[in-house]
């Protein structure tokens, strides 16, 4: 590369960040280097509106997710030396889980997400009455003695899980004998010179040069966002800078090793298998994906308040560092951007996705009892000029834009477990269709594209109703039309808002709560009727499910 072209894409780097180089908001840092060279360093917005503080490369930055893979290495470290073996199950380690849903994956499950664990955090919520209750030091455990229940068997299926990597961290501790905290530093960031990444495994605490976290608020305002645990562990607990991460980068795809072996980086991008051999692109805490014909190795992290990526393309020696302390940040986005400007003209053209108005019988809801999960499959532009693609979601969340490979649309990288399906006939509206989820076949059926009115269902449907597997009474109340879960909190208000889909389907959707909670999200009751009344129902979001409730 030129000095020349170096000049022109920094000016290009610049130009995407312009709209949040201000100094009234929050805003990113962005380290990037290419063929072994700093390409662009910078920090743009503030790190702090309360104390009109900016950000520079030297800033502190939650990495959320991204920390996932650093727990993966101190588990293969500890393997390395012996000490504990990956594919035993959970509770070998943690023996007040043995016995328990929780405590049957192995440690190599609980890194790919197949373990099956359920998050607790939905039943602190019904606790807490429809708020999130600070989970104090310990309690994720304490948590998961009391409550049972998986969403899948071990290794049937994969449905990210923040909860068993804060297992994972527990493991670490257990076996090393020292804090997660302390492992992280004097086993991984110390060697390499990491001397601004640590542990913050709460945001209560405050630690020198740290962003704050900012929430956007309706009004245009911000909160401070402030994740509701002193335990944030494994799964998402780490701040670092983005000089520290360009050095871990490169460690990363380095062929000489200062932590570990060879052999343990090797193990880090090997894929879950399911148990009937199907295949995703989640490794141990890394996601391996091809992009336009090129391979990437990345990772996205949010809390309230931050987002990160984390994203490496080897086979062009270009690592992506994108922070951002406001949770609008949308990381992922600006790091993928990034990488097309450094390798404009390298890169093979966007594939075209097969058109929505091919397949007019696509388009809509669809419901698996069996799957337990609501698709949805909804039009969308994708290239300037070129016809409307297929976006596909599960329980509300995009997982990906449908693509034609082997005769069949498909989700090219799923995030989770592949999901594909065969075309209907040309001209065809089907009423049913098979989509093939973690390799098992399943019948979906065609939810109507207008549910029944609220007030249809209220007479059956609205009473108090109590968890099985958690305790505490909701009701389902009709108000002003609308039906809603009241959490019945002591004081403020814990409204999930309903809209019914079908006969005996209904989806959670808006969360309404004083102050404002960005979370759950969606989540679909499946009713469970007798001589017309529904006597109960059982509930399925996007990483929880078979959460059973009954009529009080």
């Amino acid at each position: 590369m030129t000095d020349k072209t170096a000049a022109t894409l920094i000016q290009q780097l610049d130009e995407l960040f312009k709209p949040w180089n201000r100094s009234d908001t929050p805003g990113f840092v962005v380290g990037v280097r290419h063929q072994g060279k700093l390409l662009y360093r910078r920090g743009v917005g503030l790190a702090s509106i309360e104390h009109a503080a900016a950000n520079t490369p030297q800033t502190r930055m939650r990495i959320g997710s991204t920390s996932k893979h650093f727990a993966c290495v101190g588990i293969l470290l500890l393997e390395e030396e012996g000490k504990l073996d990956t594919d035993k199950p959970l509770g070998d380690y943690l023996p007040e889980l043995a016995g328990k849903a929780s405590g049957k994956p192995t440690l190599r499950q609980l890194m790919h997400h197949t373990g099956g664990v359920r998050d607790p955090l939905y039943g602190v919520i019904l606790h807490n009455h429809g708020y999130w209750g600070h989970t104090p030091i310990g309690g994720t455990l304490q948590l998961l003695q009391r409550f049972d229940g998986s969403n899948f068997e071990p290794g049937t299926n994969m449905i990210y899980c923040n909860t068993g990597y804060t297992l994972l961290s527990l493991v670490i501790e257990r076996i090393s004998g020292q804090s997660y905290a302390d492992f992280l530093v004097d086993r991984i960031c110390a060697p390499l010179g990491m001397v601004d990444t640590r542990l913050l495994p709460s945001d209560m605490d405050i630690v020198p040069n740290m962003a704050t976290l900012h929430l956007p608020q309706a009004n245009g305002s911000w909160r401070r966002g402030i994740y509701p645990t002193d335990e944030l562990l494994g799964s998402g607990g780490m701040i670092s800078t983005v000089d520290d991460m360009l050095t871990w980068t490169e460690h990363l795809r380095a062929p000489q090793k200062r932590i570990g072996s060879t052999s343990l980086w090797r193990k880090l991008l090997q894929p879950f298998r399911l148990a009937n051999g199907t295949e995703g692109t989640y490794c141990l805490g890394l996601t391996r994906q091809d992009f336009r014909g090129i391979e990437t190795i990345h990772h996205a992290g949010a809390t309230l308040g931050s987002q990160c990526q984390m994203y490496m393309v080897p086979s062009h020696d270009l690592d992506i560092i994108v922070m951002s302390n406001r949770m609008d940040g949308a990381a992922p986005v600006m790091a993928q951007k990034i990488m097309e400007l450094v390798l404009a003209g390298q890169l093979p053209p966007p594939r075209q996705p097969p058109a929505a108005d091919d397949h007019p019988g696509l388009p809509g809801r669809w419901y698996s009892a069996a799957a337990r999960t609501l698709l949805e499959i909804s039009r969308i532009p994708v290239l300037p000029g070129q016809p409307e693609g297929m976006m596909l979601s599960s329980h509300g969340s995009a997982v990906g834009l449908l693509l034609e490979r082997d005769g069949r649309l498909a989700i090219a990288n799923s995030p989770t477990s592949p999901i594909d399906l065969l075309p209907p006939a040309a001209g065809e509206t089907p009423a049913s269709h098979d989509f093939r989820l973690a390799g098992e076949t399943r019948r979906f059926e065609r939810l109507p594209a207008q549910g029944p009115a609220a007030a249809e269902f209220a007479d059956g449907f609205c009473g108090r109703y109590r968890s099985v597997d958690y305790g505490p009474e909701i009701e389902v109340v009709l108000r002003d039309g609308k039906l809603y879960i009241d959490y019945q909190p002591i004081c403020g208000k814990a409204l999930w808002e309903l809209q019914p889909l079908a006969e005996n389907l209904v989806a959670c959707g808006a969360f309404h709560t004083v102050p404002p909670l960005p979370l759950p999200n969606v989540a679909v009751l499946a009713l469970e009727r007798r001589d017309g009344q529904v006597v109960g129902f059982v509930m399925d979001a996007d990483r929880v499910r078979d959460l059973r409730f009954e009529r009080c």
